[in-house]
């Protein structure tokens, strides 16, 4: 069932260009001075590098396409694994005292745009900060999308594999071949992140923290705690609207940038699930406004409605990241952020959960239901905007919602082996199987050290099948998957 070779090429590309990538860290940590973390960077780079591009160049006349939809699912599986493992290492041979297990951890959380953490980062090298920054960015857009928009032999199969990964319930093609879409994906990917840089560089926050802060946000993987001691500079209400201004952009279907650029305003304008988007984080940022205002929380409304406002964001397009102490806001607006991470972001981004769009199906099915329940007769189809949705895909949507609650369920229980209360346990199931990195109770600030070795370990589970949504990862660990003759 499985075509090895295929698999060893393709990770063979991952493995080279995993290399190149730690090129960068390690230029920073000769600048910083860090020369233990430096030479794990240099290592590994140049054995990634040396063994990714023998393999590569050895294998490159090999056929590539993949005529099995099976052999697209567990090709992603490993390739993500690979990324995963060699990621860790530069955590674990910079002999800051982690265990392998940490490291895979938070090698998984900055690949998966995850932002948890079981490190201390007012101890940890900034060339390892900057490197799980990194990880978040390329993990942002997907490992597989990336190599099919640089290495195009990758062809149909590289359009297979990137639609076992992307968020969302379809791929849509831009363009006609997958590579250009790839590219075109990319370029707006790589646009946001250099407007946004240059208007964090103002700022005086400095360059390494203008670079940090942009590639956590960007690839909706802001794992940095803005209510930490950062003391190189000081969070002004500027820079936390450009945090929440470009981690909104980077959770909107990137279809409606494509859109744009072509001078099709209409249609990016007419796009429902970011019409939808938009509506959810207004709703939701009133209502928690008027809480806050309420309760005193913060002084003068408009006051709360900023706060209100960078918040939502932050958990609607599961950046994660924290503007202050939301530990102890009231529990009307506790309720409202969950309610805003569970929905999540557009499909065709980087933010992670549910997707707008499967809400939205989810919400016209249940409408339907009722709606036939009062009239048996009626034909009643389930309607986006002025689009019918399919029987298929209804049924599709409601499938993944309906494992996405049960996974949930079963992970709280698994998690609650470790005795911590219940806020602490449901927030951290849902930090890591929504790619949002934080709750409230114990993991309000994004730290998961208080967790035994074990449930570290199904956590960097959950941050992985949430980042292929979870039908990826579900179907490889299915009996019937490894069954050939159940499939005949």
């Amino acid at each position: 069932m499985l075509n090895g070779k295929l698999i060893f090429r393709i990770s063979s590309i991952i493995v080279l260009m995993e290399g190149l990538i730690m090129l960068l860290p390690f230029c920073f940590a000769c600048a910083f001075r860090e020369f233990q973390t430096a030479s794990s960077f240099f290592v590994i780079a140049i054995i990634c590098i040396a063994f990714g591009g023998t393999i590569h160049r050895v294998s490159r006349r090999q056929e590539i396409s993949m005529r099995h939809f099976r052999k697209d699912y567990i090709t992603v599986v490993l390739c993500w694994f690979v990324v995963i493992l060699i990621g860790a290492l530069p955590y674990y041979l910079a002999r800051q005292g982690y265990s392998f297990s940490d490291c895979l951890f938070e090698s998984c959380a900055g690949w998966t745009t995850t932002g948890a953490t079981v490190m201390d980062y007012a101890d940890m090298p900034r060339s390892l900060i900057l490197w799980k920054c990194i990880s978040s960015w390329f993990g942002g857009m997907g490992i597989i999308v990336l190599t099919t928009s640089v290495f195009p032999r990758l062809g149909i199969g590289g359009q297979k594999m990137a639609a076992s990964e992307l968020p969302g319930p379809a791929l849509e093609k831009l363009s006609a071949r997958f590579g250009d879409t790839a590219k075109i994906t990319y370029s707006i990917y790589i646009a946001l992140t250099a407007i946004e840089f240059l208007l964090l560089l103002p700022t005086g926050i400095g360059t390494y923290y203008a670079l940090v802060n942009t590639l956590a946000s960007v690839s909706t993987g802001g794992f940095i705690n803005l209510t930490a001691s950062q003391t190189a500079f000081v969070i002004t209400p500027y820079i936390k609207g450009i945090f929440a201004l470009f981690s909104m952009a980077s959770s909107v279907c990137f279809i409606g940038y494509f859109y744009l650029a072509i001078g099709k305003w209409r249609a990016a304008l007419g796009i429902y699930e970011i019409k939808a988007y938009f509506r959810i984080i207004g709703v939701l940022s009133l209502l928690v406004a008027i809480s806050l205002f309420i309760n005193e929380t913060y002084r003068g409304f408009l006051n709360c409605l900023g706060n209100a406002v960078v918040q939502v964001i932050a958990f609607c397009s599961t950046s994660g990241y924290i503007i202050d102490d939301i530990g102890n806001w009231p529990s009307f607006c506790k309720f409202a952020l969950i309610i805003a991470v569970f929905i999540g972001g557009c499909s065709f981004s980087t933010s992670g959960s549910i997707k707008v769009i499967r809400f939205s199906v989810f919400l016209r099915l249940i409408h339907r239901g009722i709606y036939k329940r009062i009239h048996p007769q009626a034909i009643k189809p389930v309607m986006l905007g002025k689009n019918v949705v399919s029987a298929r895909t209804a049924s599709i949507v409601a499938s993944f919602i309906l494992l996405f609650f049960g996974l949930f369920m079963f992970s709280s229980l698994v998690v609650s082996l470790d005795n911590f209360d219940m806020e602490t346990t449901f927030s951290a199931v849902l930090a890591v199987i929504t790619n949002n990195g934080t709750g409230f109770g114990k993991v309000t600030g994004s730290d998961f050290s208080m967790f035994s070795a074990p449930i570290c370990l199904y956590l960097t589970f959950l941050m992985l099948a949430g980042r292929l949504e979870l039908y990826t990862m579900i179907i490889v660990l299915s009996r019937s998957y490894w069954d050939n003759d159940r499939t005949k």
